[in-house]
């Protein structure tokens, strides 16, 4: 499958779903998909990084090699979309030891940060949360960031902070 002009026919679930069964779980063919988003121009890699969650769903093998990538990258990722989709990706996966302390302070970063968009700082809360339940002492300081954006933010950050903070003994 010629992977760039089937991203540029349509942007939708069912172009998105075909693109990640004819990947399946080929790692040489996923790999094309990460060179799409770090070297091609938009709407490409925007588009192509929607298939990130979709594959994390049904071969998340596929992208435990490129976890470091992620994180070592998303600081300077300016469109937002492909930012949330690696955020999504990282806070539905467990992160090594050697990489949970540069995360956490992104994700700090993006959850305080005033220019990210709620869904940013939703996967940001999320990545923290669940890394914060093997560390114990970051949960004072998670609870502190959402309390200080919870007035800032919309229902949709309300409602995942109210599910984080719930999975804590404060």
């Amino acid at each position: 499958m010629d992977y760039k002009q089937q991203l540029l026919k349509e942007h939708s679930r069912a172009n998105t779903d075909a693109i990640a069964k004819a990947i399946g779980n080929n790692a040489v063919e996923f790999k094309k998909i990460i060179d799409i988003i770090y070297n091609e121009k938009a709407p490409l890699p925007q588009r192509a990084s929607w298939l990130l969650s979709t594959i994390n769903d049904k071969h998340p093998d596929l992208l435990l090699p490129y976890i470091s990538l992620f994180i070592s990258s998303i600081k300077k990722i300016k469109i937002d979309g492909i930012k949330r989709n690696m955020l999504a990706v990282l806070a539905s996966n467990k992160i090594s030891k050697n990489l949970q302390g540069k995360l956490v302070n992104l994700c700090f970063d993006f959850l305080l940060s005033s220019d990210e968009t709620v869904a940013v700082k939703v996967y940001a809360m999320q990545a923290i949360a669940n890394i914060a339940k093997h560390h114990p002492e970051l949960e004072n300081e998670l609870k502190a960031a959402i309390e200080d954006q919870l007035p800032k933010t919309t229902a949709a950050f309300h409602a995942r902070a109210k599910r984080v903070l719930k999975g804590f003994s404060f």
